[in-house]
């Protein structure tokens, strides 16, 4: 007979732990630990190498956002879908091209040493830093810093400032456009070939190198800009300053090619961009094919160090944002109602005087209107001879100034609901906008074609006075045209836009939508002035003398611009009142990425 085997001891089990309340915080209990729990312990010291671990999590996780808000952007959007796959096009263009162009002039043999090794040596660092300092200036006035990826938006989530931003540069590396340049150095490497075997691997060496030094710049530059300009006038003045740079910058080789510049010149530019942040990457695969080991260590020191400079100056702003940004912010205060009492006291009045005031004020407007300036004095630098091609500026002056018309819905931003809720029709809306951008093309283009007369000395009909009537007229047709064309497609094809505060920063999914639809507007405007280019072949075909033929092509011109100009705002307010809701919708949809 077994003995009967006593019931074990009864432990007392801990008692559970409270549970908070949902939305309450945590609270921390303090005193001696529960029973059966392991005894508390000091926590062991943060590691040196603690921050380095966890900065690869954060690089892959920044990597890994930007791309699904890169997919996300695309959602909802067939607008987005198209522009994103234009850009894909354009891509596969570009660097299909830069490997056709490597394999036709690849096979020829170009030693270092000869005339034609120095002339490539000359046109690959040349071009390359004159397309670095483009991309630089194109960035900084179109693209600008990613809204959604913007440092800022990461403040509430307690990331080390460098972990940030060594993260946000990974992602930079990691995105389409820098995966696009750096596959198009790498589809041009193939042209060294020719040469040696060592240029080759040194120039895809060096693809990463460059396209990491021209992002750490862009990212530095755009940091200090929107930093240091902390009030919207000085960041308003900054943005439309950018502008001709930026022209100047694309127009830098033209202007030294029509200035009769020898080759030896340009040989001692490429020598002196060799030694800058922008032609010294480009400089590695030559110096590499002569043997000049230590030009190239100090050609990377130097980027090394230009990196370092960018970083130091991205940790700088971003600590200074965090810290002081905001404080120099001022209120405005403005006497009387402005424009609103220099137009008719009815609803188009109001809404033209809404207009005229936000481009005074609005900086993404105001740089447009330098364009066709810029192109004027592009083309008074060019030799005498071309003198008469002055008139481009005019003939694609109404152009470029109805161009942001063609989204001006998007840009009146959220302050159009005022008018929704306000019940105000289609029509007015588009005849206050349209009298405000009329009234611009007519001064503006007339100012500019009486100084292309002054340039050209077409005073009088001998000298070409009909033919200088005839751009003109041309020109302000073809912007009465492209407004009527605005007025149709603005509340149809929007694409979002920087706020006007902060003309540095890019709403996610911009790029593509904004290089699209603008052709659309563009391409669209041409159109509806080909009954001008009929009228004139018929003209001509009638065997209408030199001597009128100009001045009824320009009444041609003006007539067609009227007709389409009337047509655009009859349909423009039609389609407006039709999708009053859907645009409101869009513009919240745009808020929501500033």
């Amino acid at each position: 007979m077994t003995a009967p085997v006593p019931a074990p001891a009864s432990v007392p089990s801990p008692a559970p732990a409270p549970v908070p309340a949902p939305g309450a915080p945590a609270v921390p209990t303090f005193g001696a630990p529960a029973p059966g729990a392991a005894p508390l312990q000091a926590p062991a010291p943060a590691s040196a190498s603690a921050p380095a671990s966890g900065a690869p999590k954060a690089a892959v996780t920044l990597i890994r956002l930007r791309w699904v808000l890169t997919f996300a952007s695309l959602k909802h959007s067939p607008q987005r879908i198209i522009a994103a796959i234009v850009s894909l096009i354009v891509a596969i263009c570009l660097i299909v091209g830069a490997a056709v162009t490597a394999l036709r002039f690849g096979d020829d043999v170009m030693p270092a040493a000869t005339h034609a090794g120095d002339l490539l040596n000359t046109i690959v660092v040349l071009g390359g830093a004159v397309a670095m300092l483009g991309v630089l200036l194109l960035q900084l006035m179109y693209v600008g810093q990613a809204s959604a990826m913007d440092p800022q938006k990461f403040k509430l989530f307690g990331i080390d400032d460098g972990r940030l931003t060594r993260g946000l540069f990974a992602a930079g590396m990691c995105g389409l456009p820098a995966i696009c340049g750096m596959l198009t150095l790498l589809a041009f490497a193939p042209i060294y070939r020719g040469t040696s075997a060592l240029m080759v691997v040194v120039a895809v060496l060096s693809a990463p190198v460059t396209v990491a030094v021209l992002l750490a710049m862009s990212k530095a530059m755009i940091s200090l800009f929107s930093v240091l300009a902390d009030s919207r006038r000085t960041r308003s003045w900054l943005y439309i300053l950018s502008m001709p740079l930026c022209f100047f910058a694309f127009q830098l080789p033209n202007i030294l090619m029509s200035s009769g510049v020898k080759e030896v010149t340009y040989a001692k530019y490429a020598v002196v961009a060799a030694w800058t942040p922008f032609g010294a990457a480009f400089q590695l695969p030559f110096d590499a094919g002569q043997g000049r080991w230590g030009l190239i260590a100090a050609r990377l020191a130097i980027i090394a160090v230009t990196c370092w400079i960018c970083y130091r100056a991205c940790l700088w702003c971003l600590h200074r944002e965090r810290t002081v940004g905001g404080r120099s912010t001022t209120a405005q205060v403005q006497r009387g109602i402005g424009m609103f009492a220099r137009v008719p006291d009815s609803v188009p009045g109001a809404i033209s005087a809404r207009l005229a005031t936000y481009l005074r004020r609005d900086p993404r407007q105001l740089v447009m209107y330098a364009a066709p300036v810029l192109v004027l004095v592009a083309m008074l630098l060019q030799p005498e001879d071309t003198r008469y091609a002055v008139w481009f500026a005019v003939a694609t002056g109404g152009l470029v100034l109805a161009a942001l018309e063609g989204n001006g819905v998007a840009y009146d931003g959220l302050g159009f609901t005022l008018e929704v809720l306000s019940g105000v029709r289609g029509i007015d809306d588009r005849r206050g906008r349209v009298r405000v951008h009329v009234a611009i093309i007519l001064v503006y283009l007339t100012l500019l074609s009486i100084v292309c007369v002054a340039a050209t000395g077409a005073w009088t009909p001998k000298t070409g006075l009909d033919m200088s009537v005839m751009f003109w007229a041309l020109s302000v047709g073809l912007g009465l045209c492209a407004v009527g064309v605005a007025e149709v497609i603005s509340p149809v094809f929007m694409y979002p836009i920087a706020p006007a505060d902060r003309p540095f920063s890019t709403p996610q999914g911009r790029a593509a939508s904004q290089a699209l639809i603008p052709l659309i507007h563009m391409f669209g405007s041409m159109i509806v002035l080909l009954p001008t280019g009929l009228v004139a072949m018929a003209l001509a075909m009638a065997g209408v003398s030199d001597a009128g033929l100009p001045w009824c092509v320009a009444l041609a011109a003006l007539l067609n611009g009227v007709g389409v100009l009337a047509l655009g705002t009859w349909l423009g307010g039609i389609v407006l009142d039709e999708r009053q809701l859907t645009v409101l919708d869009h513009l919240r949809d745009f808020a929501s990425l500033q």
